[in-house]
């Protein structure tokens, strides 16, 4: 098995819930032809670098998977039928690729992500939590103590130089 990575450009026009279908629609081309999906990642809007069909923007899908050349053929021959898609391209990354080290790279961006939600969830403090006294206002010098953004500062002392 080979290892492929897969962009392809859905229509700005498309609804979310549609571009969501999609992605299920293609993904299930992989997984029916016992492939394996690394990752998908839903890039978003973006403009793009020249008009296709009369559009400055696309919603941009990655997809990272693992199969043989028919999945390819087949993937793509369908993207070329869908009006939705402006544009698509896969290229090969890896000759051969081992269904064990897909695995475990699979389990291990699973712990990433686990790892991301619980850091971002204790990382958050409140504006009352930032102050030492409850009700007290927030302000750029305070969170600069904190540690937060030391540029924010030095910006703000500029603007005091400045109107000196």
């Amino acid at each position: 098995m080979k290892r492929y990575e897969t962009i392809y450009i859905v229509n700005i026009d498309v609804p979310g819930d549609e571009v969501t279908g999609l992605i299920e629609d293609y993904s299930a081309i992989i997984t029916e032809r016992k492939g394996v999906i690394v990752k998908i990642e839903k890039w978003g809007q973006r403009k793009l670098a020249y008009k296709i069909e009369k559009q400055a923007k696309g919603y941009y899908i990655f997809v990272d998977f693992m199969g043989v050349g028919a999945i390819v053929t087949e993937l793509e021959r369908k993207l070329k039928i869908d009006d939705r898609i402006l544009k698509f391209m896969t290229i090969k990354t890896k000759d051969k690729v081992d269904l064990k080290e897909i695995e475990d790279e699979i389990a291990a961006a699973g712990k990433e992500v686990k790892e991301k939600e619980v850091s971002s969830s204790s990382d958050v403090k409140t504006a009352e939590e930032a102050t030492d006294k409850p009700g007290e206002e927030v302000t750029e010098a305070k969170i600069s103590e904190e540690g937060e953004d030391p540029a924010l500062s030095s910006a703000t002392e500029k603007k005091e130089d400045r109107s000196e």
